[in-house]
């Protein structure tokens, strides 16, 4: 970067009046005439920004359906684990009122027999 016209001479003079010795106006000036040769050409530009945010936007769009996609897939296998626990237990349930059932038919059967065995003729 070539640095911006700077009378280094003018410098040195105001810098004489104010005070300073020959020696340290001129080191003074040097310092400021180097500090103009600065290579801003890696600082981010407003397009730079930009761009990153249109990126970081289309990550954020893409996470979230990635998120979203993800989220039905386990609803899906929830649901569908869910339907076969309550089919399994369904029928476990039944299998324990049919034995139950036939349990009571064998114990009020056996009461009625005992109790027509009671019964005078």
């Amino acid at each position: 970067m070539t640095p911006i016209g700077m009378d280094t001479h003018e410098v040195v003079k105001e810098l004489l009046a104010a005070g300073f010795t020959e020696g340290q106006a001129e080191a003074v000036t040097r310092l400021v005439y180097r500090a103009q040769d600065i290579d801003l050409s890696s600082l981010a530009t407003k397009a730079d920004l930009a761009a990153t945010k249109t990126e970081l936007q289309a990550d954020l769009a893409a996470t979230k359906t990635e998120l979203q996609a993800g989220l039905a897939a386990t609803k899906t296998e929830l649901h569908a684990g869910l339907q076969v626990s309550l089919a399994e237990t369904k029928a476990e349930i039944l299998k324990w009122m049919v034995g139950t059932i036939g349990v009571q038919t064998v114990v009020i059967l056996g009461a009625v027999v005992t109790i027509a065995r009671l019964l005078p003729r």
